[in-house]
């Protein structure tokens, strides 16, 4: 089988974008050939049976410059393709559309999100699959969605066998934006502050600005800081960390918070549990994969303050032994629901069964 499959980045260091390649390497060994479409290429090593073409995003190519290479790589790569993939960009899914009627090639949409748009739309329409982790990460009602579970690297994310850092240190992780309610950590350290004193841990949120609108929402974060007295050692802003440089922070971290709403099944809240850390979360997605721990690991709503502060005390008591074991737990659940390896495996099954 040979699969075209259409992302936005191809490149190893980059903090959001960056498991792309990961999913690249794991889908290859499922086909004979991937051929890889991107906007922009960087830096990755992938196996022999995957060729990447780019759009020209890092060649400094114009936006109009950038869809001709679409439109240039379709004609030759989609008339080979069996299955054209997109993944999260719905645009690409339906800009390839004439050219997946005319070779006669069906298209699959990987997607997690809540929201709808036009463009989502009009994906839809031209797809045959709509492949999502979540019964509620996919926002329309269609029979062509197929639930499969999220897809981390199971190997690479993975407890490190050091010890937590002393004093422990509570982390929030992701695009800074209001949606991921990194504010509630803020203000849940503060009413930590004000039952125990000054408590031995340390916070910190991990992750920049992406979209128009973040930055005041970063800047809004520090003058909360600094309204709230936390000095930027007791609560820090981390920025943007390569994957590797992520994976070690989650093995130093004791306690992970991820406060996204329904319909936002963040893949940074698994990579935090495959590596063996409590987490935190706000969304009912998650709740199968905290079995024992849901009372101790989940909050009603993201803005729960007292919710998340009674959470992170009480985890604080434990041992760091016992929030060991609390990890592991959630480690072996998450691995076998959302292991990259099975999730491309039923990709690829459904793709033989509507391949030409």
């Amino acid at each position: 089988m040979r699969v075209l499959m259409i992302v936005q980045l191809v490149d190893e260091r980059e903090w959001l974008r960056g498991f792309t390649v990961g999913w690249i390497r794991a889908l290859a060994a499922h086909v004979d050939h991937l051929d890889v479409l991107t906007l922009e290429a960087g830096k990755a090593d992938l196996p022999a049976n995957v060729t990447v073409t780019s759009m020209g995003k890092e060649r400094g190519h114009n936006r109009l410059r950038e869809l001709a290479g679409f439109h240039r790589a379709l004609m030759d790569l989609g008339r080979d393709a069996d299955v054209i993939f997109s993944h999260m960009t719905p645009r690409y899914t339906w800009l390839a559309a004439p050219y997946a009627a005319a070779f006669h090639t069906p298209q699959m949409l990987w997607f997690t999100h809540r929201q709808v748009s036009l463009e989502l739309r009009l994906a839809l329409a031209a797809s045959r699959w709509i492949t999502t982790a979540t019964d509620t990460s996919f926002p329309i009602q269609s029979p062509k969605v197929r639930v499969m579970g999220h897809g981390v690297d199971t190997e690479r994310y993975s407890p490190g066998g050091q010890p937590p850092d002393e004093p422990p240190l509570v982390i929030a992780v992701g695009r800074v934006s209001p949606i991921k309610h990194h504010h509630i950590l803020l203000d849940a350290a503060a009413l930590l502050r004000d039952r125990y004193g000054d408590p031995p841990v340390r916070f910190a949120v991990v992750g920049t600005t992406a979209a128009p609108g973040d930055e005041e929402y970063l800047q809004q974060l520090i003058r909360r800081r600094n309204e709230l007295g936390f000095s930027a050692d007791y609560f820090k802003f981390l920025g943007a960390h390569e994957p590797d440089e992520m994976i070690a922070l989650y093995r130093r971290t004791s306690i992970v918070t991820n406060l996204s709403p329904v319909g936002l099944f963040d893949k940074s809240a698994l990579e935090a549990m495959l590596t063996g850390c409590p987490v935190i979360v706000s969304n009912p997605a998650f709740n199968n994969l905290l079995g024992e721990h849901r009372e101790a690991l989940s909050v009603d709503r993201p803005d729960d303050v007292t919710g998340v502060a009674d959470r992170i005390a009480a985890l604080l008591e434990r041992t760091p032994e016992q929030r060991a074991a609390m990890g592991l737990d959630l480690r072996a659940r998450t691995a076998a629901e959302h292991g990259l390896d099975r999730l491309m495996a039923r990709m690829v099954d459904l793709m033989r069964e509507g391949a030409r």
